[in-house]
């Protein structure tokens, strides 16, 4: 099953839109971790300088490929969506996995839209945890908050934050 989860600004300052957002529109804030904010109503914004990193190699996007946001969805078969899109869509990358552990692909839609499919946290956590590492360790290695790899872990987490 695939389910859309969020939208993700890019944005160059992420405080200045994140303010943006908490006046205009009373937003309440699930996660912040700096360069990546993510809102209730699901609007994330994420620092440009990551996104290069993560999804352009570290180089500048051309003007081609210059989105300001993607469209986030979650699945829980990354590699079974990964071959449905086989020979149907301009790949931006194969899987991958993010630092936090999280494996997401991303491709562009017919207008060029950027688009990432990647594993919900909370599969994430108990990937890990079946893996052998502690809640601890998880809640280190993919800055979920323990509360959310505890709840994950007791499959009561609901929402991913």
């Amino acid at each position: 099953m695939i389910r859309y989860t969020s939208i993700v600004l890019f944005s160059d300052d992420v405080p200045r839109l994140r303010d943006f957002y908490l006046d205009l529109f009373d937003l309440e804030v699930v996660l912040d971790l700096g360069g990546l904010v993510t809102f209730d109503g699901g609007i994330s914004i994420w620092e440009m300088d990551d996104v290069r990193a993560m999804v352009y190699g570290g180089l500048e996007p051309s003007a081609v490929e210059r989105p300001r946001c993607e469209l986030y969805f979650e699945t829980d078969g990354i590699e079974a969506f990964a071959a449905k899109l086989a020979g149907r869509v301009r790949l931006a990358h194969q899987i991958e996995t993010a630092p936090w552990a999280q494996r997401t692909i991303r491709f562009y839609d017919p207008d060029g839209n950027l688009i990432e499919v990647g594993e919900a946290m909370d599969a994430v956590v108990r990937r890990l945890a079946a893996d052998g590492l502690s809640p601890e360790e998880v809640s280190a290695r993919t800055l979920m908050p323990p509360a959310f790899v505890t709840a994950a872990l007791e499959g009561t987490s609901g929402e991913q934050p």
